[in-house]
């Protein structure tokens, strides 16, 4: 049986491909660090392959079997694939105690928008309420603020960390945390 595999990103990679980056908020991303991320993509999925992988999956030690040894997936690889930076504290936060309220407010301060309360669930966005709001910026005026070039730049990140590195398991939500 072929696995099936989810995306969390709404297809707005095909946008991208459609509408390149304004150059200014890739220089932001440039900055943060996640331009490894951008450059990468979307890649392919070979169904095939996951699913061979899957079954050489050992859950007791979260590591692959194979003829020659085990393997699993470290913070390295994770570094080499996406250019990321490793090194340093984690980030942590607390979502427990946010209301739709607060997130809305994250919402308009960082990114630039309102999501409607029934874009939420907890602590989730729709990802179709991002797409929307990214749809209306795809071609940004070469007078926007600073401002404005930083929180689509913030668009961009959500969107490739929890659309594309963390996903949802309903594909459908990007986690605000």
């Amino acid at each position: 049986m072929i696995l099936n595999t989810r995306r969390g990103d709404g297809k707005l990679s095909d946008l991208v491909k459609k509408y390149p980056i304004h150059p200014r908020v890739l220089e932001v991303i440039e900055l943060s660090g996640l331009y490894g991320v951008y450059r990468s993509n979307r890649p392919i999925i070979d169904r095939s392959l996951i699913t061979s992988l899957v079954e050489r999956w050992c859950p007791e030690t979260h590591t692959f079997h194979f003829r020659t040894g085990e393997a699993t997936i470290t913070l390295q690889d994770v570094e080499v694939l996406y250019g990321l930076l490793v090194n340093g504290d984690p980030i942590l936060g607390d979502e427990s105690m946010r209301t739709i309220g607060d997130w809305q407010t994250i919402c308009q301060r960082l990114l630039g928008f309102i999501p409607r309360p029934q874009n939420f669930n907890r602590s989730s966005l729709k990802v179709t309420a991002l797409n929307a709001h990214m749809l209306e910026q795809l071609q940004l005026p070469d007078l926007a603020t600073q401002d404005i070039i930083n929180q689509m730049a913030r668009c961009y990140m959500f969107w490739m960390i929890a659309g594309m590195m963390m996903v949802d398991t309903s594909g459908n939500y990007l986690k605000l945390m």
